[in-house]
C-alpha cells in the first residue's frame, strides 16, 4: 500500500512540475497579451518606425524587379533602393506611421477585451499629410527620377486629358507653369483617400470566436490552480512528517524553478527559431529576408517581454525549493548520526 501511495505521489509531482512550468508561461503571456501598451513599447524597442522606409523599400525595389514588362509596377523601374527610402521616408514620416500603428493596436486591443465593437484604421493623418506641402514635395522627389515627360504627355495633362503621368515634368512649357496642374491633380488624388477604413465592423460574425477566446484567457488565469492542487496531492499521499514535507515538496519546487528559468531566460531565441523553422518558410518569395528578419527579431521580443515576469515567479520558487531540499539533506544527516534524534 506505502508504494502505490507513492506511486501516485509521484504521479502529482511529475504533474505539478510540467503544468507548473506551463501555466507561469501561459499566466504572464495572457496577462501581457492583450495589453496595448505592451506590443507598443515592443515595436518601439525594435525600432520598427525608424526601419519601416528601409524595409519598404527593399520590398518595392524587388517587386519592381520582378514584375512584367506591361505591370503597373514597371514604371517604376528608374527608382534605385535609395531613392525608394527617401521616398517612402519622405512620405509617411516615422510620426505619421507611429500615430496610426498605436491607434490601431489599442482599439483592436479593446475589441478582443470586449471594450469595443469596431477597429477602425485612421487615415486622416496621412491624407491631411499627403495634402501638405511636404508630401507634395515629395511627389515631386519621385516624379524627377522618372524620364521626362513627353509633349503628348504633357499636352494632355495640361489639357486635361489625362490624370497625374509618372514621367519628370519641367517647370514650365510654353510660359505655363506646370506645378500649379501636378499640385492639383495630386490634390484630386489625394482627396479621393478615405477618412478611415473600417477593418472590423460593428456587429460582424465573429461573437462565437470572442467567447471563444474569452474561455480560453479564463482558463489559462486560473491554471496556476492545477499545481496548486498537485502540491496538495502529494502531501496527501506521501507526507507523514516534517522531513517528508520537505522532501517531496523541495525537489518539485526546485526542478519546475530551474527549468521554468531556463525557458524564460531562452524565450527569446526558442521564439525566433520556431518562428524561422515553421513560419519563415510560409513568407511570399517577394518579401526579402531583412524583413522576415524583422517578424522573426519582432516575436522574439514580444514572447522574451510576456515571458519576463516568469523570471522573478521561477526564481523565488526555485531558491525556496532549494532551501526545503538543503533543511531535508540536513535533517537526514543528524538522523543519521543521532536516530533519537527528535523529529
Amino acid at each position: 500500500m506505502e508504494t502505490f501511495l507513492k506511486t501516485v505521489a509521484v504521479f502529482f509531482a511529475i504533474l505539478f512540475i510540467g503544468s507548473t512550468v506551463l501555466a507561469l508561461a501561459l499566466y504572464n503571456v495572457e496577462r501581457s497579451a492583450f495589453d496595448a501598451e505592451f506590443y507598443i513599447r515592443a515595436l518601439e524597442e525594435e525600432n520598427i518606425y525608424q526601419r519601416l522606409p528601409e524595409l519598404t523599400a527593399q520590398s518595392l525595389a524587388l517587386a519592381v524587379q520582378s514584375s512584367q514588362g506591361g505591370s503597373v509596377l514597371s514604371i517604376f523601374r528608374n527608382f534605385s533602393e535609395e531613392e525608394w527610402r527617401n521616398f517612402v521616408s519622405n512620405l509617411f514620416p516615422p510620426d505619421i506611421l507611429r500615430a496610426v500603428a498605436e491607434d490601431v493596436v489599442t482599439q483592436l486591443m479593446d475589441y478582443l477585451n470586449g471594450e469595443r465593437d469596431s477597429v477602425i484604421l485612421p487615415l486622416s493623418g496621412i491624407k491631411a499629410y499627403l495634402g501638405s506641402q511636404a508630401g507634395i514635395d515629395a511627389i515631386y522627389g519621385m516624379l524627377g527620377t522618372q524620364p521626362d515627360c513627353t509633349v503628348e504627355q504633357l499636352t494632355a495633362m495640361v489639357t486635361g486629358q489625362a490624370d497625374i503621368v509618372l514621367c519628370n515634368p519641367p517647370e514650365a512649357i510654353l510660359f505655363i507653369d506646370v506645378r500649379p496642374i501636378y499640385e492639383a491633380q495630386i490634390g484630386a488624388a489625394v482627396s479621393v483617400i478615405p477618412e478611415q477604413v473600417m477593418l472590423i465592423s460593428p456587429g460582424s460574425d465573429r461573437t462565437q470566436q470572442l467567447q471563444d477566446l474569452r474561455f480560453v484567457r479564463m482558463v489559462v488565469r486560473l491554471s496556476p490552480i492545477l499545481p496548486m492542487l498537485c502540491l496538495l496531492m502529494v502531501a496527501l499521499f506521501a507526507v507523514r512528517s516534517f522531513a517528508d514535507w520537505l522532501n517531496w515538496w523541495g525537489y518539485p519546487l526546485l526542478i519546475a524553478g530551474l527549468i521554468s528559468l531556463f525557458l524564460s531566460a531562452l524565450s527569446g531565441f526558442i521564439a525566433a527559431g520556431t518562428f524561422q523553422l515553421f513560419i519563415a518558410p510560409v513568407f511570399p518569395d517577394l518579401i526579402p529576408p531583412v524583413i522576415v528578419n524583422v517578424f522573426r527579431d519582432l516575436t522574439a521580443t514580444i514572447v522574451r517581454n510576456a515571458v519576463q515576469p516568469t523570471l522573478l515567479i521561477a526564481g523565488v520558487m526555485a531558491f525556496f525549493g532549494f532551501i526545503m531540499v538543503v533543511l531535508a539533506l540536513v535533517l537526514r544527516s543528524r538522523l543519521r548520526k543521532n536516530p533519537q534524534y527528535v523529529r
